[in-house]
């Protein structure tokens, strides 16, 4: 009878702490912060263009996906969170992901959701384990979110990465023109550099640097520049000028013609202005590739520097 008592007892006992802890509707609560900005969260989170782009299982339809075998419909969006539905086994879970600023230079992701059909006892002892499943699979989906915002190229096309300044003179030469100066007359003015610069015995020290500028429809000024090892007498229509070493440039990789490397001067100027980043120069282009040798494009490789605050 003892023995009885005690299994009656317990299982009691085992319903009654299941009736206290375990939540009347299951519930999904999960939350990351992700090394972003609140714009390129946005334009991720709350668009379906967006999830297109970094959703880790298929699209069946419109605003339909699926992952694991795990359903998720998409209710609306605004303008910082995304209204969505969840159904996993007999579970429907009723939500939405929201972002909000979070330490600097990152924003947190916060998923909550609710089954409200699920209110029986039975239900919830039932449903407990499939929710903590449904949970990590949410875990598992914010996670892959990360990975891809966390990687400037999906967000803006390019690499784009902070290094610090090592060379500290420049010997420049600026002119204007009335076009985009040619190839030929950039190299021209590298060769005049590279000879003024060795005249005096100094040496190169890294790849030659170019920034264009248009002032006005008929005005391009045109900065080039080499760096060089030591401090030498400018020669007329040239300077020297001095990055402080160890200054902080961001720089991003761009393979392609000019047209990319335009291109990708546009999206380093969005990234700072998403960072809320300051430039206290003008940006520069560092030609790896001698463009003038290498007749394809496609291949040549440049690196931009922005110096940044």
């Amino acid at each position: 009878m003892k023995k009885i008592f005690f299994i009656i007892l317990t299982i009691i006992v085992i319903i009654a702490a299941a009736n206290v802890l375990l939540p009347e509707n299951p519930v999904i609560t999960q939350d990351l912060s992700i090394d972003t900005s609140d714009v390129i969260a946005g334009k991720f989170l709350t668009t379906e263009s967006g999830w297109d782009k970094w959703w880790p299982g298929t699209k069946t339809g419109y605003r339909q996906y699926n992952f694991k075998g795990t359903k998720i419909g998409i209710d609306k969006m605004t303008n910082s969170s995304t209204y969505l539905k969840l159904k996993k086994d007999n579970l429907t879970f009723s939500g939405k992901i929201s972002y909000f600023a979070d330490a600097e230079g990152s924003v947190k992701f916060k998923w909550d959701a609710v089954d409200e059909n699920n209110t029986q006892f039975l239900s919830r002892i039932t449903n407990y384990f499939k929710t903590q499943d449904a949970e990590k699979l949410v875990g598992e989906i914010l996670l892959t979110l990360k990975h891809f915002l966390e990687d400037e190229r999906n967000a803006y096309g390019y690499r784009i990465y902070l290094n610090h300044a090592k060379d500290t003179v420049l010997l420049v030469s600026a002119n204007t023109y009335p076009i985009y100066p040619s190839l030929q007359a950039i190299y021209n003015t590298i060769k005049t550099l590279q000879h003024q610069a060795g005249s005096q015995g100094a040496k190169q020290t890294n790849f030659p640097m170019l920034n264009v500028t248009q002032t006005d429809e008929h005005e391009y000024q045109v900065n080039v520049a080499l760096p060089i090892n030591k401090r030498i007498i400018p020669f007329q229509k040239t300077s020297l000028n001095n990055i402080p070493k160890g200054g902080n440039l961001l720089v991003a990789d761009v393979r392609g013609g000019q047209n990319t490397v335009n291109n990708a001067l546009v999206q380093m100027k969005i990234y700072m202005t998403d960072h809320r980043l300051v430039s206290p120069a003008m940006p520069f282009q560092s030609l790896v590739t001698d463009r003038l040798a290498q007749k394809d494009t496609s291949k040549w490789i440049t690196k931009i520097y922005y110096p940044i605050l």
